[in-house]
């Protein structure tokens, strides 16, 4: 089990964010500097309320080898009493690159499944792959 901070992703504020900054009319690219997309790394819709979540490609690449075999992949998620499933569904960026000390992102699902609300920063995050 690893245990690690976790932060949210596809938040709805950021999604909104994102879009009303795109509708301003500046690239994709800068607005994912203001908000998010609420698309996954393999394309996935994250803003749903199926739980999910994404990790470092250090920790993704290491046990997997390749993305498109990562995807979709089931981990465990614990917070107190609380478990949750989850599948991997977008990607963060590598450990040496976060700046926020997270060491994993949950969806609005996942977080909800724990008892949390987005935006988020949690210590004591505990997850593990499920094989």
């Amino acid at each position: 089990m690893h245990i690690v901070t976790a932060s949210s992703f596809a938040d709805p504020a950021d999604v909104v964010a994102y879009k009303k900054c795109l509708k301003s009319g500046k690239t994709a690219k800068q607005c994912l500097a203001i908000g998010d997309n609420g698309i996954g790394l393999w394309g996935d819709d994250t803003t749903i309320a199926k739980p999910m979540c994404a990790l470092p490609p250090d920790d993704w690449l290491t046990k997997w080898k390749k993305g498109s075999v990562a995807r979709g992949k089931k981990i465990e998620i614990s917070l107190n009493e609380k478990k949750v499933i989850c599948e991997l569904r977008d990607t963060m960026p590598s450990k040496a690159n976060i700046t926020n000390g997270a060491g994993i992102d949950l969806n609005p699902g996942a977080a909800k499944a724990l008892g949390l609300k987005p935006p988020l920063m949690q210590p004591n995050v505990g997850w593990r792959w499920v094989e």
